[in-house]
């Protein structure tokens, strides 16, 4: 089976080492979408234009997209989805099951455009910063962050890379993301292959060579 994993950045990593720890064997194309990054902070026409150019994309040579980009994902809704024949994922729609009265939505702008919960909070900075392995302003983003509720979702798939930050200085707190849940739903091929864009090429080859375990 093929797949697409679409996200705009690093934060398709994630999701990758799930799919390996969890044997979900296919072929697996990442596209790393560098040339809207961040997109959370697009206007909404832009969004719903840009995903269906994506959807498009994929329908003409995968069976599945994964949709690990929150922002894009949550505007499903505004589009006709039935005239794609490809099965859609959608992370956005697997973190939403996880709200209730007790847990904060943490996400970009144009992401929590399309949250309806009375918690949310704005972490657009983060991605860039992630992107750019800004270590300082990451932790004094993270420090600065105040949550009401004692669960908070990582509502972009770039938060999950600094989880261990989240935790140190919300020590309190409980931080969920569905990634695992999404997973959960791909069946296996029996074999596994990773391909990519340029961008996600480079990543990969950059992780693997610093370490044989990122993935594992």
């Amino acid at each position: 089976m093929k797949v697409m994993i679409y996200d705009t950045g690093v934060g398709l990593l994630p999701f990758l080492k799930a799919i390996i720890n969890k044997q979900k064997y296919n072929e697996y194309y990442l596209y790393m979408d560098e040339d809207v990054f961040p997109l959370g902070q697009k206007n909404e026409q832009f969004i719903i234009q840009h995903l269906k150019f994506i959807l498009s994309y994929a329908d003409k040579r995968f069976n599945q997209i994964i949709l690990a980009c929150n922002t894009i994902s949550s505007y499903l809704p505004y589009i006709d989805i039935s005239k794609y024949q490809i099965k859609i994922l959608s992370i956005f729609e697997e973190n939403n099951k996880l709200l209730d009265d007790n847990t904060t939505f943490l996400a970009t702008q144009g992401t929590l455009k399309n949250v309806i919960c009375p918690y949310k909070v704005d972490g657009s900075a983060l991605p860039t910063l992630i992107e750019k392995n800004d270590i300082r302003e990451i932790i004094l983003k993270v420090s600065n962050f105040c949550f009401n509720t004692p669960k908070v979702i990582l509502g972009c798939t770039h938060f999950p890379l600094i989880k261990f930050i989240f935790e140190d200085f919300h020590k309190e707190k409980v931080f969920i993301s569905g990634e695992n849940n999404l997973i959960d739903q791909l069946e296996s091929s029996g074999f596994i292959t990773i391909d990519g864009n340029k961008k996600a090429k480079k990543y990969l080859s950059s992780y693997l060579n610093l370490s044989n375990k990122i993935l594992c």
